[in-house]
């Protein structure tokens, strides 16, 4: 691939609104994420930036999101880059989680998952795959990808170096945030938080789980 990879975090379900960990229950976005969906749009429209394909988990919020970001075009669902499982914990309201998940979100590397929640290395190694194939693919432009709060982290992690992986596990990743990289002939050339491009979204209080 040469061109510029866009990854979106999705926009705002009623289950962020709500402050409940959503993991891969399946929630369409509720009227302030479509409204956050469509600022996205107009801001990627405004910076004359259109797309040779789009990628999305295939939950439907982020599906929802990247249709309307894109304008409707063709959007590709793949199962590498749908949200971490949370388990048990689905569905469950922040107040009511209980300090060992806690402190496996807090620091995922060094803190083993509770049962039936996914291993942080699980996430990192498919959202790994993922980037590794979008690299190898023959695609010359732009690509835009919607997925989720922790697994946006995960993609940003295995950008990152060493030095500096730890550290993503802790980024504030709001509702329609917006990463960007370039790649040339396959290869990552730079990261950045595109802000241009995002959608501040100050009534999020999801923390992005």
């Amino acid at each position: 691939m040469t061109g510029r990879v866009f990854f979106v975090r999705h926009g705002e379900t009623d289950m962020n609104r709500r402050e409940c960990l959503q993991g891969h229950i399946d929630c369409e976005l509720n009227e302030q994420g479509i409204k956050e969906a469509q600022h996205s749009a107009r801001l990627f429209e405004k910076a004359g930036i259109g797309f040779e394909r789009v990628y999305s988990s295939p939950l439907k919020r982020a599906v929802m999101t990247a249709g309307i970001i894109s304008g409707g075009q063709q959007v590709i669902n793949d199962r590498q880059m749908i949200e971490m499982k949370f388990g048990r914990y689905e569905g469950m309201p922040y107040s009511e989680i209980d300090e060992k998940m806690w402190a496996f979100i807090h620091d995922p590397e060094n803190v083993a998952p509770p049962e039936g929640v996914e291993p942080v290395q699980a996430l990192t190694n498919r959202t790994g795959e993922f980037l590794s194939r979008l690299m190898a693919d023959d695609i010359n432009g732009n690509v835009l990808v919607v997925t989720h709060g922790i697994a946006l982290r995960s993609v940003l992690w295995n950008l990152s170096g060493e030095g500096e992986r730890s550290r993503v596990w802790g980024l504030p990743i709001k509702n329609c945030i917006v990463y960007e990289i370039d790649i040339e002939n396959g290869e990552v050339k730079g990261l950045r938080q595109a802000h241009e491009l995002c959608v501040t979204a100050e009534s999020d209080t999801s923390k992005a789980f």
